[in-house]
């Protein structure tokens, strides 16, 4: 995947985990003034200790539950969520690499003010370092949700894909184009009438492909002219039979007719040329779709919250106190339905 298209998603989305240490000095400012204060994530007598304070822990049952006393419920559970990621995904190497990559970048295009208030917003107070810190969160992040979607298969992914799915990726050079009739006043299929720009853009794109180092989804959103797709590398969505009446015919059609990882020929349909790829049809290829599973957030919007909760509940986590459990299950069960 190409990292441009990574640090668009992890610039602009609403990170779930904010940085623990913000809320403890929320929660200890006062208290515990002058004292060596240590962010932990190991285990004592099979209790997770979230930080220690000149030595001592602080464990996580009693954490969050003084936690929500002390600065409401939104703070305990963005807290929790930060201990599940520490506690239960490890910080490897390529995340390491990844964050930095991205980072430098976001400080190539952005201004310093604007990406130090930024952190800021999302509880980021360590100044610039902290950018790095951001996206191996986000990483994680990603890692965990990606987790939970792979143990629940049948409830994502196969209804997402449908009957005969792929997973469609396309670009779009519009144009004028007339069908072409049947003797019956069916569509057999279309002709494209371009203008020498809109050959040209198509030719360039054909060019660009050529190149094996160049990605389909970045192609997409340098060059094509669909707006709905080209932010997310051309990615149209799972085509199915169930839905595929919902598309131009002759461009589903073609998303129908290609093998996995396969890169169609030029398609024309009422809305000019296509280039149109297959980026899988199995429930393996789309776990590892990153656009896939991005669709999948946006389609159940507790799935992050639910793949937290999971998570914290294989590390023994609890949340005792009840209204913040009462909270919880509040969302989970007005997202259902």
């Amino acid at each position: 995947m190409d990292k441009k298209e990574l640090l668009k998603k992890y610039w602009f989305i609403c990170l779930i985990a904010v940085a623990l240490l913000v809320f403890i000095g929320i929660y200890a400012a006062d208290s515990y003034k002058n004292r060596e204060i240590t962010v932990s994530n190991r285990q004592i007598d099979g209790k997770y200790v979230v930080y220690t304070v000149d030595g001592e822990p602080v464990y996580a049952d009693d954490f969050y539950e003084n936690l929500y006393a002390a600065a409401g419920q939104t703070q305990a559970v963005v807290a929790y969520e930060r201990a599940v990621f520490e506690a239960g995904i490890e910080t490897t190497e390529e995340m390491k690499n990844n964050a930095a990559a991205y980072a430098a970048t976001i400080l190539q295009s952005y201004s310093q003010d604007y990406v130090l208030s930024s952190l800021k917003t999302m509880g980021y107070t360590n100044g610039l370092d902290d950018l790095t810190q951001y996206y191996i969160d986000a990483q994680k992040q990603d890692q965990l949700i990606r987790d939970y979607v792979t143990a629940n298969t049948d409830a994502y992914v196969t209804p997402t894909l449908g009957t005969n799915g792929r997973i469609i990726y396309h670009i779009l050079i519009q144009c004028e184009t007339e069908p072409v009739y049947d003797e019956e006043g069916n569509i057999l299929e279309y002709t494209a009438n371009p203008t020498m720009e809109q050959s040209a853009a198509l030719n360039n794109v054909l060019e660009y492909l050529k190149d094996e180092n160049n990605t389909f989804e970045y192609a997409a959103y340098q060059f094509s002219d669909d707006t709905g797709s080209k932010e997310n590398g051309g990615y149209i969505g799972a085509i199915n039979e169930e839905n595929a009446a919902n598309y131009d015919e002759m461009f589903a059609k073609a998303a129908m007719a290609l093998n996995d990882d396969e890169v169609s020929n030029v398609v024309v349909s009422q809305f000019g040329y296509h280039i149109i790829k297959n980026a899988g049809s199995t429930v393996e290829k789309a776990l590892n779709d990153y656009y896939f599973l991005s669709s999948l957030e946006n389609s159940y919007p507790d799935l992050a919250l639910k793949a937290i909760l999971k998570k914290g509940s294989e590390l023994g986590f609890e949340i005792k106190d009840e209204k913040l459990l009462n909270s919880i299950s509040s969302q989970l069960e007005s997202e259902e339905n």
